[in-house]
């Protein structure tokens, strides 16, 4: 017959090994909240144990999702995306929008410089375009994410 201490001390463990994957994994690269339960989940954990990892990793401020929005919007920009195709992703992710737009409403991004930068990366400005071309160029900068506003400002 297994005893109470024993059952509580094992259920304990299993917090504890839920936690230490859960800092190995943070510890290669930001994670949220979402993406470390599915990845606790994946490897077998129940969810009493990736709930008290997540709270106790949230309380040493191990996981942050304000810090992950950071990373992500920089390595996103940096690449050359807009802010349309930065917030589907981070809601792929699990980010809560009003975080999101707390986060990029402080913050003071030149959206209109990015696009102008990522719009000479790819093309030649001294270019005479047809109709056919300009909708292909636009559909691109669509497709990295920026605004239709954004977007004819350049042409």
């Amino acid at each position: 017959m297994i005893s109470r201490n024993s059952r509580r001390n094992r259920a304990l463990k299993v917090e504890r090994d839920a936690y230490h994957v859960a800092v190995g994994l943070l510890s290669r690269r930001e994670h949220t909240q979402l993406e470390l339960t599915t990845k606790l989940q994946q490897k077998g954990f129940a969810e009493p144990a990736i709930t008290a990892a997540l709270a106790l990793l949230i309380e040493h401020d191990l996981q942050s999702d304000q810090r992950f929005i950071e990373d992500l919007v920089r390595s996103r920009m940096l690449k050359g995306y807009g802010p349309l195709r930065i917030k589907h992703d981070c809601r792929q992710r699990g980010i809560a929008e009003s975080l999101l737009d707390d986060y990029l409403g402080c913050a003071s991004f030149d959206w209109l410089h990015l696009a102008r930068t990522t719009y000479a990366k790819k093309y030649q400005e001294n270019q005479q375009i047809d109709y056919s071309e300009k909708a292909k160029r636009v559909r691109f900068m669509q497709s990295r994410g920026f605004p239709s506003d954004i977007i004819f400002q350049l042409f």
